[in-house]
């Protein structure tokens, strides 16, 4: 008698979870997976609540995060379906779709996550250009386009060049070691670039000026 009302009492607690898991998580997923399908969009394998997550982390343990992206894209090409986690991600690589997404032409057609949302406006606000939307968002961007002109970007162009030189130059001295961690000299490499077109050529005049900056961003 105990055992069977054990036995009740769990199926009174667990279906209704399971219920509303399949209904909030893997119906909603499993239907937009199967629309891109039907129209013929290839992808990866639908995989209720984990996604492709077991397959990224593996690649990401094994450091051949990119590769495994790579491999997608010469298996399903520049458009595909990858699963992350219980979202369904429509993957878009294709140079003409991205450049309708990004630019301005089409900007009413396209929305943000509410996830993206979520995430950000606590840690950078509501009015930034990452998370606003409409009027808000091109406000943001026409105050960002002068920064982006032709005429500043080139006058940047020779501490971008500057910068790289100097990386290429202590990578091939370099004799510590036979390998060397691209990410980790990429990244301190953007930084210094930034760092440098915001505070002028002579930043890096300045004592273990580079390894603060890259400590800072890095921790």
């Amino acid at each position: 008698m105990i055992f069977l009302l054990f036995v009740y009492t769990s199926c009174a607690v667990v279906l209704p979870i399971v219920l509303i898991v399949y209904w909030k998580l893997i119906r909603p997923a499993k239907r937009l997976h199967d629309a891109f399908r039907s129209q013929g969009v290839p992808g990866e394998p639908f995989v209720p609540i984990i996604g492709q997550l077991l397959e990224m982390n593996r690649s990401r343990a094994n450091d051949q995060y990119m590769d495994y992206y790579e491999e997608l894209v010469k298996k399903h090409g520049n458009i595909f379906l990858h699963g992350f986690g219980p979202l369904v991600r429509l993957i878009v690589l294709e140079p003409d779709m991205l450049a309708d997404v990004l630019g301005r032409s089409h900007a009413q057609n396209y929305s943000k996550t509410a996830l993206n949302s979520n995430v950000f406006k606590p840690i950078i606000g509501t009015h930034d250009l990452l998370v606003s939307e409409g009027i808000e968002h091109e406000r943001a961007r026409k105050m960002l386009n002068p920064a982006f002109h032709a005429i500043n970007l080139q006058s940047m162009v020779s501490i971008m060049v500057d910068q790289t030189r100097k990386v290429i130059d202590e990578l091939f001295a370099s004799t510590n070691s036979t390998s060397v961690n691209l990410q980790t000299e990429l990244n301190a490499l953007t930084l210094s670039i930034i760092a440098s077109c915001a505070f002028g050529k002579g930043f890096e005049t300045i004592g273990n000026a580079r390894d603060i900056v890259n400590r800072a961003f890095t921790v």
